[in-house]
């Protein structure tokens, strides 16, 4: 299988194009190296005869059809885009280039070329979830945050365009990553980062908010199997339904890297519009047969390490 990888230099299209090459697929790697793309992240991919980088923005629309015709791409799977919720609130004008743009950009190259777009969404498009209820994906999009109403539009122009004009998808919406390569503007390595500079820990509100934890390289061989599997023009969550306070997160890196709890959090202000819970059924991909590993502490402990953190 020959695909092409959009921000295969960023936290999660690196493990994709890393899973992808091991299952013995030529990969096009596309990337154009913002702030969160950093070309150590395919260090090792760049060492694979299987593996192209190519530095270009995802909106070139032309460089990108003429690349993907060039190189018989079958597959263009599509993880670029700016992904920081704080970012979006103080200026959402990126998102709006990456996130909806872009998306527009590959989909007249998926049209002209008749190639399937394989997209990468995310659980906050349906918003915040009550009481114990977990979304399904028929259930309506309801995004509340300037990025996640970037990606609930990108979405709507996949599917529009398959209705118009029959250009084939498949979306996955997975819960929040974590993982090496995270890059350091997230709640994960800045908690770790903290620790190791014995800073004090910023925690919004009263650090209840819920998020369901998804290791990435279960996430990205669930994405795999996905592609291999599904039929077109299906949408699937991802989870690995292991949902946590924020505080029961820096409880758990605390313990690994042996450092008191209670000393190392400090509450700040809450941020606009803070989602509560966010939370999403796996059903689905259960019925595809792909089952999410979920050896949370472990890989908990290897991505601290990973960090430089506390064996």
């Amino acid at each position: 299988m020959r695909v092409a990888i959009t921000g295969c230099a960023g936290f999660i299209g690196s493990h994709a194009v890393d899973y992808f090459l091991a299952k013995g697929c030529f990969v096009v790697g596309i990337d154009s190296l913002t702030y969160a793309g950093n070309l150590d992240n395919i260090q090792m991919a760049s060492q694979n005869k299987n593996f192209k980088f190519v530095k270009m923005d995802i909106c070139e629309t032309d460089d990108i059809t003429q690349m993907c015709k060039s190189l018989n791409v079958q597959w263009i799977i599509n993880f670029a885009a700016e992904t920081h919720v704080d970012n979006s609130i103080a200026c959402d004008s990126k998102f709006i280039h990456s996130n909806i743009v872009g998306v527009s950009s590959l989909l007249k190259t998926c049209r002209e070329l008749s190639v399937p777009l394989f997209h990468i969404s995310t659980d906050e498009v349906y918003g915040p979830a009550l009481g114990n209820t977990s979304f399904n994906e028929g259930d309506t999009l309801n995004p509340l945050n300037p990025y996640s109403a970037t990606k609930a539009a990108a979405e709507h122009l996949i599917k529009a365009f398959h209705n118009t004009y029959k250009t084939n998808y498949i979306i996955v919406r997975p819960s929040n990553n974590f993982g090496p390569r995270q890059h350091k503007e997230k709640f994960l390595p800045t908690i770790i980062k903290n620790l190791q500079n014995n800073e004090k820990i910023p925690v919004y509100g009263d650090g209840t908010n819920i998020r369901d934890w998804l290791y990435v390289k279960d996430n990205v061989e669930i994405m795999y199997n996905i592609l291999v599997r599904s039929k077109l023009n299906e949408t699937y969550n991802i989870t690995s339904k292991k949902e946590m306070t924020n505080l029961e997160m820096i409880k758990n890196v605390t313990k690994i890297m042996q450092v008191d709890m209670n000393e190392s959090v400090k509450f700040v202000k809450d941020r606009p519009g803070h989602d509560f819970r966010y939370s999403v059924s796996d059903e689905k991909i259960r019925k595809l047969g792909v089952v999410e590993k979920n050896d949370f502490y472990e890989n908990l402990k290897a991505t601290v390490i990973s960090f430089g953190g506390n064996k």
